[in-house]
């Protein structure tokens, strides 16, 4: 088995880039379902999660820089 983990840096532009990011892969069931439940719900919940992830990712003269990190896998049977 063959393991080692990479880190991108992706320079996101554009208002909430991080939360649009996020919001199209790894938070999408649960805005999915917050918006099933209530659509209000889901507008405050990505209000606040918006305000956090700004403190976090400040933007920058040239975008918000994003470390997205990918752990691969390769297994070879014998």
């Amino acid at each position: 088995m063959d393991t080692w983990e990479t880190t991108y840096t992706h320079v996101l532009r554009g208002p909430d880039p991080v939360l649009r990011w996020i919001s199209a892969t790894g938070a999408q069931p649960t805005l999915q379902a917050l918006e099933a439940a209530d659509p209000a719900l889901r507008a405050r919940f990505e209000d606040e999660l918006g305000t956090a992830l700004r403190a976090a990712y400040p933007e920058h003269p040239y975008g918000t820089p994003l470390a997205f990190r990918r752990v691969f896998a390769v297994a070879t049977r014998v």
